[in-house]
């Protein structure tokens, strides 16, 4: 069966069968493409539609559903819109920065005094995310909340934004899809005003790295320095890194390390994992939780050639800040990488609302080391400087719990 984008009202009816459980109704795989239209993107807008209009009909149809738990004060129509950063106007993109740059220079709002001298590297708000992200790093990857951590972490994000710095926009996504064959040469690093900044100044002369943990060797990338211009060039960062190569790691978890932010976009990584064949396949071809959330994040042990996955190749491929497991949340651009993670998560779990809304599996603890109970979604999920312990079951969701949002 080969699918295409098929008119509104027959594309809604196909699948509303489908949430009740119509005997027969199928999500889309990649074998119902060619792998013409899986590379070119077809095959990903295609399905992104399908995932939107299942979303619009399980809004309409909560009640007789079941397992959403969307509210009545949030719909489909009524949700906000995140979209692709490219798509935004000039006056969005510039707002967005500059309310980024102000969280960066705002102080604490949530360490006390008491905690202070235990987190000398944490001198801002952002520095607060930074710093959680180090904190529950070893909870929060290869684990049954991987998805449902960062959701929540880029929403609150989102909503310091908003509350503390006057954004007035909606959290935007970066599709690396678009730029695997080339991040360097992407819009989003323009180094303009209306950019997330440029490129790490470009350092010559360098040799192949090799990384233990993967056993993977790849060449340097494009930049490797601090970023240059745009809104980030003159932005100082405080903590980490922990784990990158070739690189003075700090001696102290939450050392202060005053330094640029720095940037390698590399096209060995986005060109191995980020690209619209490896997103649609992961996609596409990975039923059950289990196996889509390893092979997202590059834990996938039947696949000894990937690696890093989508979720890692967009952060190496990044390069610098990006690059370091703990700490990458230093560099804004992380925010909208995980924006590109949940929406690829969001539209998995709407190509078949009815199995995949609230379906996880695993425990809280990197590749369950040390051992540690499954997760349920009853658990209460920590956020550390960034706030208050949030219920798993209200993250899965994005018309529900605290959020009303959808992606374009």
């Amino acid at each position: 069966m080969m699918y295409t984008i098929l008119a509104t009202g027959l594309l809604v009816a196909t699948l509303a069968s489908a949430q009740v459980g119509v005997s027969g109704a199928q999500t889309p795989q990649s074998s119902d493409y060619t792998p013409e239209q899986i590379a070119d993107g077809t095959a990903f807008n295609n399905v992104s539609r399908m995932a939107l209009e299942n979303m619009q009909y399980n809004s309409a149809h909560r009640n007789t559903i079941g397992h959403s738990i969307t509210t009545a004060n949030c719909t489909y129509e009524s949700a906000q819109q995140r979209q692709e950063w490219r798509t935004l106007d000039p006056a969005t993109r510039k707002s967005f920065t500059t309310a980024a740059t102000c969280l960066m220079k705002m102080p604490p709002t949530h360490m006390t005094a008491a905690e202070s001298p235990y987190y000398p590297g944490v001198k801002s708000r952002h520095d607060e995310y930074v710093a959680t992200h180090i904190n529950y790093t070893l909870n929060i990857h290869d684990t049954a909340d991987f998805f449902a951590w960062h959701r929540m972490f880029i929403h609150f994000w989102e909503q310091d934004l908003k509350n503390l710095c006057g954004y007035t926009g909606v959290l935007p996504y970066w599709n690396w899809a678009l730029d695997a064959a080339a991040p360097q040469d992407s819009p989003l690093f323009t180094g303009d005003a209306y950019s997330m900044g440029s490129n790490g100044k470009y350092i010559a002369n360098r040799t192949d790295t090799w990384l233990a943990l993967q056993d993977v060797t790849f060449p340097p990338g494009t930049g490797g320095g601090c970023v240059l211009s745009g809104p980030f060039s003159k932005t100082t960062i405080h903590l980490g890194p922990l784990d990158l190569p070739n690189t003075p790691n700090v001696n102290t978890t939450f050392q202060y390390n005053p330094r640029c932010l720095a940037r390698d976009l590399n096209p060995y990584f986005t060109q191995t994992y980020n690209t619209y064949t490896n997103l649609t396949t992961t996609l596409l071809d990975n039923i059950y939780i289990s196996n889509f959330q390893s092979v997202s994040q590059g834990y996938d042990a039947a696949n000894n050639a990937n690696k890093f996955g989508v979720h890692g190749g967009g952060h190496w491929g990044t390069g610098g800040s990006m690059s370091d497991f703990h700490s990458s949340p230093a560099d804004p651009l992380f925010f909208l990488h995980h924006g590109m993670i949940d929406r690829f998560w969001t539209i998995w779990q709407n190509l078949d609302i009815y199995r995949r809304q609230n379906v996880i599996s695993g425990t809280s603890t990197l590749g369950n080391s040390p051992p540690s109970a499954e997760m349920t979604l009853e658990d209460m999920l920590p956020f550390g400087f960034v706030a208050g312990d949030v219920r798993f079951g209200d993250v899965m969701d994005t018309l529900g719990g605290a959020f009303c949002y959808r992606y374009d």
